[in-house]
């Protein structure tokens, strides 16, 4: 009788459509709140600012101010001298409050070189975007915190995920997405108007887990209704719309000057989704695991009108869904999360795909955010180029998916490859033309992040194809929430660049060559042969402890 509802809705039909595109939109504001950190926090540039005086200096402008506090330092690798805008001489300050602190102008005393050289404590920014590091003077010492703000984003991605588990028991899945919509735009555009750091990082963490409530709900309702070969490429190409948001994401940064305009410009859209919202069918397997006969059948009459299936529509369908009802209710629960380990003969790739995943989540995540290392000058150009890498590695992974046998090795053997190409930027000679310079160093970075995409999608899409069907959901749970913990140290690894401009880069490369082998040692069927094995089926999706879907990111 479970066979009905299959046939009523099909593998794939308009009713499908319509309602999987949907639920594609809210990856984007999804993608757009992970990444605004590239626009809402871009490296500042010397001269933008430069320790604060004491008190008023009248007498002197920003640059001669600049040029008698703060002392001088040789850029080993250019042999150009800089100036050290993180210290001042100890008596610069000191003259700064004994010449200025009244209204009588005193001969100023020129600091020696040798006087002692302190830490500076505050700064005067004179960048013209108003950023979180103006905003709340992320430099020098300070400069880690832009590194923790997003850490709390990635610890609201994993509480989102957990979260929304356990609200699945008692909320539908169409609701759950409803409450992420509402929550989102209030808790965003608190994240933006709010002036204490540490408020911020809060409301960041909760926007992330609002975010969460949205994608991990609809993917839920995704793998429901869709079924064979387009389950696949449905949830596959459910992160097309996360490299979508982060293609658009510029183009919104382009118009506004302030950090705090640019969460209200990300948050708002949200209401477009709410007003769509009422074209998203609930998940009938859900509601019949429920009992919620009346309200699965609405739903499911909707489906045979759109897509021509009302001929499987009987006489006695109220009996019949009440029927498959009481068989959903009365299945055990699945085997819990740990048991995966039981499968001895799966052993090696269960390692393996848990290794995968902590490595790959994380140069994914990390090689997107790296590109404010390449100078914000070509910012937006270069987030719109990493977007379409995603793009791009995601149709190779789906090809590699539904075409050959051997995915996982040619998935890793395209990872080390890309790994590998990352070392060239080593190799790139310091132009004298920045313009150049710039655009080779994306070419060695997006041939790794467009093979980094390719692992992601077999990844999210096969993963649970490495055990039977009543392992899959606790090995979903298991692998994203293992993937997600690791996930938080990926923002610490950008914050190597306090030891030069390639660092990142080269350990992202030298991770991604890691996880390319240890994604080719992992061995699975064919995908398109059994569909079952690839994604959780639906009989099994909806138990009396859901689990969330395997997902990257956002």
């Amino acid at each position: 009788m479970v066979d009905l509802l299959s046939s009523i809705m099909g593998d794939f039909g308009k009713w499908q459509c319509r309602a999987i595109f949907l639920i594609y939109l809210c990856k984007i504001p999804s993608s757009w709140f992970m990444a605004c950190l590239i626009f809402t926090a871009p490296a500042p540039k010397r001269g933008e600012f430069f320790c604060k005086p004491p008190v008023p200096v009248p007498l002197l402008n920003a640059t001669e101010w600049i040029k008698i506090s703060h002392p001088v330092i040789e850029e080993v690798n250019d042999e150009e001298f800089a100036i050290d805008y993180c210290n001042v001489f100890e008596d610069a300050m000191e003259h700064s409050v004994q010449y200025f602190k009244t209204t009588e102008v005193k001969p100023w005393i020129q600091p020696k070189n040798d006087s002692k050289i302190i830490p500076c404590e505050a700064f005067e920014h004179h960048a013209a975007y108003n950023s979180i590091i103006t905003q709340f003077d992320l430099v020098c010492s300070r400069d880690i915190l832009v590194a923790t703000t997003q850490f709390f984003h990635l610890f609201g991605v994993l509480l989102g995920g957990i979260i929304t588990t356990k609200l699945l028991e008692t909320i539908s899945p169409k609701n759950t997405m409803l409450l992420g919509m509402y929550t989102q735009i209030v808790c965003g555009c608190i994240t933006g108007l709010v002036n204490v750091f540490e408020l911020h990082m809060l409301f960041r963490c909760l926007s992330a887990i609002c975010c969460g409530l949205m994608y991990t709900a609809g993917g839920m309702i995704i793998s429901d209704i869709a079924a064979d070969k387009y389950r696949t490429a449905s949830i596959c190409f459910f992160e097309q719309f996360w490299s979508v948001g982060v293609m658009i994401l510029p183009g919104i940064a382009s118009f506004w000057s302030n950090w705090s305009h640019l969460y209200l410009a990300i948050s708002l859209p949200t209401f477009l989704l709410i007003i769509l919202h009422r074209w998203i069918p609930d998940s009938p397997r859900w509601l019949l695991h429920r009992n919620r006969v009346e309200e699965a059948k609405a739903i499911l009459m909707e489906c045979a009108e759109i897509n021509g299936s009302t001929n499987y529509i009987s006489n006695d369908f109220d009996i019949q869904l009440k029927s498959i009802s009481e068989t959903f209710i009365s299945k055990p629960n699945p085997d819990p999360w740990w048991s995966i380990w039981k499968e001895k003969l799966a052993t090696k790739n269960l390692v393996c795909v848990h290794l995968a995943w902590s490595i790959f989540i994380v140069v994914y995540y990390g090689m997107l955010l790296n590109i404010r290392a390449f100078g914000t000058d070509h910012l937006r150009v270069n987030t719109v180029i990493a977007g379409a890498s995603e793009m791009l590695g995601t149709f190779v992974g789906f090809f590699l998916i539904m075409s050959t046998e051997k995915k996982w090795f040619w998935t890793g053997l395209l990872n080390i490859v890309g790994g590998l190409s990352t070392y060239l930027a080593w190799i790139i000679p310091t132009i004298e033309e920045g313009n150049e310079r710039v655009a080779l160093l994306m070419l060695t970075a997006m041939v790794s992040k467009a093979s980094i995409s390719c692992c992601l999608s077999v990844l999210i899409t096969c993963t649970t194809e490495l055990v039977p069907v009543e392992k899959k959901i606790g090995l979903s749970y298991s692998s994203t929430v293992w993937a997600r913990i690791w996930l938080l140290g990926a923002p610490f690894i950008g914050a190597t660049i306090i030891f030069g401009q390639l660092i990142p880069q080269t350990i992202f490369g030298s991770l991604t060559i890691l996880g390319g082998i240890i994604v080719g040692s992992i061995d699975s069927p064919k995908t398109h042969k059994s569909l079952t094995k690839c994604s959780i089926h639906p009989e099994n999706i909806y138990t009396e402890k859901p689990i969330f879907m395997i997902n990257k990111l956002s």
